[in-house]
Order: structure tokens, then sequence, then C-alpha cells
């Protein structure tokens, strides 16, 4: 027997004065699967976001969250099994980041002498005596992210989690998802760090314009990313036929040939060797965040 899935969304809009910010959006995750939810700003992802919590009640479609259906009244129900956190979410500002996360042990059934508590606190090192609205941004998102994880939840739901930390910060809270996805717990998160979704999911949704245009394993991203050329000739040349993006740059005594090239590397190596006076080539990894906007580009233009 297949179990259902631990989040299903099922053709969900939501509009806002006769425009759809969340345009026919379906899709669903199962136990154990860290799946990233990407798209620019305004796309629709922190609305999706908020219908999938009950934050927000959808103009159209249903949201499921193990296996039963998320509305505003019963949505507490789901919170328990589940941990939570955007890139600006609105903290207890009077209380000091010790007193709030004891409210927040004291919401989920859990305690701060949780061993869970004490890793999480040693690996943010956040500020916990000094009071909430004198934080800086990314003290703030540690309290937030050690409050979404201390119940060992079932099911983390993240918005924009890694934003305010600094580089440190962020590795560490990319060392927290490994360790999660490795004891089971279902992730699914947005991100502006493309970056950071190919490292540690195994599915990308891609949302453009309230519209989920795209599902595909991370693989499939990092793979279309292709190479990036660069050769240097006495003698000007043409690209092979498979090139993109291509740029000429003449010099005083030589020719630069530079270009995206995603077809077989065994053609590329053919073309290399029937160049004629060859002075120099580098080939570089072309870099996720340009594959993501070629996929955005390309995949979006026929659903806007």
């Amino acid at each position: 027997m297949i179990n259902p899935p631990v989040i299903e969304v099922k053709n969900v809009s939501k509009v806002y004065s006769g425009v759809a910010a969340v345009d026919d959006v379906s899709f669903a995750i199962q136990a154990g699967e860290v799946v990233g939810f990407v798209g620019l700003n305004g796309a629709g992802k922190s609305t999706t976001i908020n219908m999938l919590l009950g934050f927000l009640h959808p103009t159209q479609g249903e949201v499921y969250m193990f296996g039963e259906k998320v509305t505003l009244p019963n949505a507490a129900t789901s919170h328990q099994k589940m941990g939570f956190a955007t890139g600006d979410m609105a903290l207890f500002d009077g209380m000091n980041g010790k007193q709030y996360l004891e409210f927040i042990a004291r919401s989920y059934k859990t305690s701060t002498n949780s061993d869970t508590y004490k890793k999480l606190v040693a690996k943010f090192e956040p500020q916990l005596d000094k009071k909430i609205n004198t934080l800086s941004r990314g003290n703030k998102q540690k309290i937030a992210l050690i409050a979404a994880f201390m119940s060992d939840p079932e099911v983390v739901v993240l918005d924009e989690p890694s934003s305010g930390l600094d580089p440190l910060m962020q590795q560490h809270f990319l060392d927290l998802v490994r360790e999660e996805s490795e004891k089971g717990t279902t992730i699914f998160m947005s991100s502006h760090y493309l970056n950071e979704v190919i490292d540690i999911c195994s599915r990308i949704l891609l949302i453009k314009n309230g519209k989920l245009v795209k599902d595909i394993p991370t693989s499939e991203l990092e793979i279309g990313a292709g190479k990036l050329v660069r050769v240097v000739t006495k003698a000007k040349v043409s690209p092979p036929k498979a090139a993109e993006h291509i740029e000429h740059e003449k010099r005083i005594d030589s020719y630069v040939l530079q270009f995206l090239y995603k077809d077989k590397a065994l053609r590329l190596q053919e073309w290399l060797g029937s160049l004629p006076h060859l002075q120099d080539v580098t080939i570089s990894d072309h870099t996720a965040e340009a594959a993501f906007e070629d996929l955005y580009d390309v995949e979006g233009a026929t659903n806007v």
C-alpha cells in the first residue's frame, strides 16, 4: 500500500483584487523528501507556503498535511507535528530569546532541557539573554530556526530560512538540514540561494507569476548548467553547432571565443582538436544561478 503524501497541494489558487498571486498550483511531497521551492520575488512562494500552513485560505483548491485537509480553524492540529520558520518571522519582541524558546517548548510539549534543544543552541550560538527587538536580523533568524527544529518535528516548512545569516551560520543551517534528512524528516523550503537548494534538496519546484512551471530532480538542473568554454586562437574560428550565448573578442594578435556548451563532451573534444593555431583553452562549470535563469526564462515564457 502506498502511503499518502505528507504534503499535498491540489489545484490551489489565491486571488487578490482579481489578480492571481498563486494560480492552479499542484504538487505532492512524500515523507523524508527535501524539496526546494524557488522563484523570483513576487512569484508566489510565500503565499503558497502560508496556505500550506493554514495562515491563508485558498480562493480555490485544497491543501493536505499528513493526509488531512488544512483549514483555518484546525490548522493547529497539523502544526503540532510541524516546525516552520520564515526569513522575516514575527517573534515576541518583548521577550528575550530564552523566554521565547521556552514558550515554544511549552506550545509543543517539549523542553529546553532536551538534547535536541541543547545541540541547536550549540550549533547556532544565539543571543538568548537579549530582548528580541534589540537583535539583528541574523540573530533573530537563529532563534526562529531553533524554534522550528527543537520539537523534533516530522515536517519542517521554511520560507527563506537562511536570510540574514552570515556564511558560517548558513553552513550550519545546511548541515542541520542534512542531519534532519538522514533522520527522515520531511523538509519543504523556499530560498533565494539556488546553490544552497542544489546542495541539500533532491527536487526543485519552480514557480513563476503564480504558476508552477517545473518540477525536476536537482540533478537535472545541475546537468543542465553545462560548461563555459573559452578559447584563444590566432585566427578567428566559428563555434561548434551546440554553442549558446556566444561572445567574440578581437585582440591585437589573437581572437577570443567564449560560449556555453551543453552537448556531449566528445563532440566538444573533437571540435577543439580541429582548431588551427589554438593558443589557450579554459573549460569551467556554468553557474547554477545562470542555469536557473535559463530554465526560468524558457519554461516561464509559455506560462505567463
